[in-house]
């Protein structure tokens, strides 16, 4: 929509959610952030999404996870269960976990991470999860990121860790069985592990292989992540910054369920994730005033932050809401939507979703611009 002269190229590189659970109200808060945030910012700029599987199957807990199945569950058909119920087996892994139990051992998971990343084979519990994942994507209005293609990251670990020990950005002490380090001490920030002393990354390391191969084809970096893997995350901008890059980065607080905010490893969002929303709202109200709703709710009213509970009847409001913003949209000249989305991508570098979101609701008691709504928001 912009003439090619002003286009930037933007890599939109979300932090992906690993396939071990159900889709829960945070992990769906965060889907429709990233979704209106690479919609609208695509209309102003040429935008790639980056959906990492090395990051999403590759790290220590969904191995673990997958290792554990295996050994405390064999033989389980997994088409058999849905992904609460292999969530619920997520949570009873991390709860043997912090007590204690047995880890598993590591040629273990190596072989694992070697089946991933090599020839793309995940556990039947990761297959099953993506299967299902990929019917609430489209509940959602999402568009696929490739929740099923398999590739490798441009860089290898060693490739990785040797482009950062050239910049001294890192302490590499494997030649004596040790772990690496980012090191950005020099600017103040303690050390990072990104591989343990055994050998394995995490998944900074994951991350950093995606990345690194890709600055100078992209003016700019958009990454985002929840509130509490911000620091790693800030820690990523700032070495991404010192090879570079031009990074911008979104945080995101979870979804608070009865006055507290937890990870969806410790569950407590049993009966309140992705598949039984759809079942609650989705044939009462329509596709259409459904993805509306969610985005209206979730982006505008809840906000970036975790301070605001979950609320079924404000939830019913945005489904009404987004009914009367259906009905009165109308079309809009060009210059006007480019014009608004410019002043909610200022100064960030990306169109801001509460700001997009809030200023629709705002101008909504006349009319709605109907190219916004069917290009971003449906």
């Amino acid at each position: 929509m912009r003439t090619p002269q002003s286009r930037e190229r933007i890599l939109f590189a979300p932090v992906p959610v690993a396939p071990t659970k159900p889709l829960t109200l945070s992990h769906i808060k965060g889907l429709l952030w990233a979704d209106v945030l690479r919609r609208a910012t695509g209309l102003l700029h040429d935008v790639d999404h980056l959906h990492s599987h090395t990051v999403a199957h590759l790290n220590g807990q969904t191995l673990g996870f997958w290792s554990y199945l295996d050994r405390v569950h064999p033989g389980t058909d997994y088409d058999l269960l849905d992904e609460e119920q292999i969530g619920g087996l997520y949570v009873e892994f991390q709860r043997r976990r912090d007590a204690g139990g047995p880890v598993p051992a590591p040629e273990d998971l190596a072989a694992r991470r070697d089946a991933a990343e090599r020839h793309g084979r995940l556990h039947p519990a990761g297959e099953r999860v993506l299967a299902l994942w990929a019917r609430r994507f489209r509940e959602l209005g999402l568009r696929d990121p490739g929740l099923s293609t398999r590739r490798r990251p441009a860089a290898s670990l060693d490739e990785t860790v040797e482009a950062l020990t050239g910049h001294g950005l890192c302490v590499d002490h494997r030649p004596w069985r040790g772990p690496v380090y980012l090191d950005l001490t020099a600017r103040g920030t303690a050390l990072r592990q990104i591989v343990g002393a055994d050998g394995h990354p995490n998944y900074l390391a994951g991350t950093l292989r995606e990345l690194i191969p890709l600055i100078g084809a992209y003016d700019r970096f958009v990454l985002a992540c929840d509130r509490e893997s911000f620091a790693d995350y800030a820690l990523l901008r700032d070495v991404l910054t010192a090879l570079g890059a031009r990074v911008s980065l979104v945080g995101l607080g979870r979804v608070r369920l009865g006055g507290s905010v937890r990870t969806s490893r410790h569950g407590g969002w049993e009966g309140r994730t992705a598949a039984p929303l759809a079942r609650t709202f989705l044939d009462r109200v329509g596709p259409r005033p459904y993805r509306l709703g969610l985005r209206l709710y979730f982006i505008a009213g809840l906000g970036q932050g975790d301070r605001e509970p979950f609320r079924t009847d404000l939830l019913w409001r945005c489904m009404a809401r987004a009914h009367r913003l259906l009905e009165r949209s109308v079309p809009a000249a060009e210059h006007e939507l480019l014009e608004l989305l410019g002043r909610c991508a200022h100064p960030y570098g990306y169109v801001h979703p509460y700001r997009l979101t809030t200023g629709l609701l705002a101008t909504s008691r006349t009319t709605t611009a109907r190219p916004l709504l069917e290009e971003v928001f449906l």
